[in-house]
């Protein structure tokens, strides 16, 4: 356990905010957005529908909420852009067959290579910066930002 708790702890001092863990991950997901965003902008994209197209892909098929969930999205912005996803023909969205108040969301074939382009892309802009860590750092990164997750109360 940490005794000087207060050193990872913004306070007034301007040079603390350095010191807090949560001031990095902001930094970090920021750049990291604005990066993507600027990758995907070719194909037509936005980061928003970017995270539905890939956690549509990860969950195979899903409600909206559960895919606004793991986009780290709000329920009406996700919904939003599902149905753009789906004027461009990206996602198709159904009733559940066990509760037709649910409305489902799966990847056509052109979402399917969306994924793909997004991917390579994503490889492309990335593998630099992945390259700078050795394999059990990047493990290790994972482990440390998983444990401050799970530590986290839910929304």
């Amino acid at each position: 356990m940490l005794q000087n708790l207060e050193q990872f702890l913004p306070n007034n001092e301007p040079a603390s905010l350095k010191n807090y863990p949560f001031f990095w991950i902001s930094q970090v997901n920021g750049k990291y957005s604005q990066l993507i965003e600027k990758s995907i902008k070719k194909l037509g994209i936005d980061n928003t529908r970017r995270k539905i197209i890939l956690s549509t892909n990860a969950l195979g098929q899903a409600s909206i909420t559960d895919i606004a969930n793991l986009s780290t999205l709000k329920l009406t912005t996700a919904t939003k852009a599902v149905y753009r996803l789906v004027e461009d023909q990206i996602v198709e969205v159904f009733s559940s067959e066990l509760d037709e108040r649910i409305s489902m969301v799966k990847l056509t074939e052109k979402g399917l290579a969306m994924v793909e382009q997004i991917n390579l892309i994503s490889q492309v802009t990335l593998s630099g910066i992945l390259h700078a860590f050795e394999e059990d750092e990047l493990k290790l990164l994972n482990s440390q930002l998983q444990k401050i997750f799970d530590l986290m109360p839910s929304s």
